[in-house]
């Protein structure tokens, strides 16, 4: 019968289930279990690993995302108006309405002007009618618009701001005065120049054209060095202004006892760190005594000097070293 039985079984293919002993399904039970625990610890690290791929991915999307937000807000304030001006200056109005360029100049330094009235800059002109006009462009304060945003932006209070008369204007109810900065700084250069030259503006000749009487004269107690002298001194300072203006703009206040309204020129600014600079320069400067004894040695290069001061000092010379005579000691 059994013999019977498994030939029918190989016929079919199949293979005869054969009743197992007490140790024999005990081992058979505990090597399914090894089993089925490698195949679950098989498919966890399988699915830790699909899940550690995704978070990478993820981080790396995300990284690249805010990388790539990042670059475009620099690029778009590094390519926005004035975007190097304003790292070093205040906030204006001017900044943001049209590109200031940058542009490289040669200061005009030297001690004797040019020749021709035309060729000289606007402080190194003599005092003349002609001069005050150029200078007057420069002095007027021109009004200009200014919002309650922006008046707050500048750092001051609105409340205390003039506004134009919208009945005037036509402004609306929210505009105030303002004015820019740098014009009144070089109004107060241009008053302290007038002093320099007080024999023309206030002893001389502006006084007799202005009617003021024929006895009323220049009265030139200096040498003509002198005032060639003072002339490149107010046009170093005038050209520095005008190369280191700011947009910076100004407000305007009611002040008690006045009635009409008075410039706020406590403006806001953003400085160089001036004490750094001195602190800089007394622990770099090297001893001045021994610099001043510096001459020029035999065969150095020279530098031509102005036809002026030919016609100012004259080809007069030392006697003792036949030396011409220094400008200034």
């Amino acid at each position: 019968m059994t013999s019977f039985w498994a030939k029918k079984w190989q016929i079919f293919g199949l293979t005869k289930y054969k009743s197992l002993t007490t140790d024999e399904f005990e081992d058979a039970e505990k090597a399914q279990y090894d089993d089925d625990g490698e195949e679950r610890d098989s498919n966890r690290r399988s699915t830790w690993s699909t899940c550690s791929k995704l978070l990478v991915v993820v981080n790396v999307l995300v990284f690249c995302s805010s990388l790539a937000l990042f670059f475009a807000g620099s690029h778009r304030q590094s390519s926005g108006l004035n975007s190097a001006y304003k790292k070093v200056s205040t906030w204006s109005p001017v900044l943001d309405d049209i590109e200031i360029p940058m542009v490289e100049k040669q200061v005009q330094g030297d001690l004797f002007p040019a020749t021709s009235v035309e060729d000289q800059l606007l402080g190194r002109r003599e005092p003349s009618p002609e001069t005050d006009d150029l200078w007057l462009d420069y002095e007027i304060q021109r009004p200009f618009l200014l919002t309650r945003e922006q008046v707050i932006q500048l750092g001051k209070d609105p409340e205390k701001t003039v506004k134009y008369p919208d009945d005037v204007f036509g402004l609306g109810p929210e505009a105030y005065m303002g004015g820019m900065d740098v014009f009144h700084v070089l109004h107060c250069f241009n008053t302290i120049r007038k002093e320099a030259f007080k024999d023309y503006y206030f002893d001389g000749e502006q006084y007799h054209m202005e009617g003021y009487g024929e006895e009323s004269q220049p009265k030139r107690r200096h040498s003509e060095l002198f005032w060639v002298h003072l002339r490149h001194c107010t046009d170093i300072i005038v050209q520095f202004l005008m190369c280191n203006a700011d947009t910076t703009m100004t407000t305007m206040t009611w002040l008690e006892t006045q009635e009409r309204p008075w410039p706020d020129f406590s403006v806001n600014k953003k400085c160089v760190d001036f004490d750094t600079l001195v602190r800089w320069r007394d622990e770099n400067a090297l001893n001045i005594s021994q610099a001043g004894l510096v001459r020029r040695p035999p065969g150095a290069l020279e530098t031509k000097i102005s036809e002026e001061y030919w016609r100012v000092v004259g080809d007069e010379t030392h006697p003792g070293d036949n030396r011409h005579h220094p400008i200034w000691d």
